[in-house]
């Protein structure tokens, strides 16, 4: 699956300095200080979040600040022989005043990525 935005910088690559992913559907960037509750997230959850709410400010201009209202994650399962482990973010957009759902796989390798740095 081919991404749809930029991970600008990497949570924890530079300590002091937070992540921020941009959107190749244009110029509109999200910064995790836009997410209020974003610390709680592991640093492959914080990307694909980030690349998400990136997407939809280009969509919309006005989307934001986040808060993240609640975090599940699924048992890890085997999708097409790859081990993946679905989580499901509850988010309201403030800007927008209204709640939404962002879903997403983290694969085995992407957590043993996290696991490393």
């Amino acid at each position: 699956m081919e991404e749809e935005g930029e991970f600008i910088k990497q949570a924890g690559e530079d300590p002091g300095e937070p992540a921020a992913a941009k959107s190749k559907l244009g110029e509109a960037a999200v910064r995790e200080a836009e997410v209020r509750g974003i610390e709680e997230l592991t640093p492959a959850e914080k990307k694909h979040l980030l690349l998400q709410l990136s997407r939809d400010r280009v969509k919309d201009s006005s989307a934001g600040p986040w808060e993240i209202i609640d975090i599940r994650r699924e048992q890890w399962r085997a999708v097409k022989d790859t081990l993946v482990e679905p989580v499901e973010i509850d988010v309201r957009d403030n800007g927008r005043n209204e709640l939404f759902r962002v879903l997403f796989d983290i694969t085995k390798l992407e957590r043993e990525l996290e696991s490393i740095s």
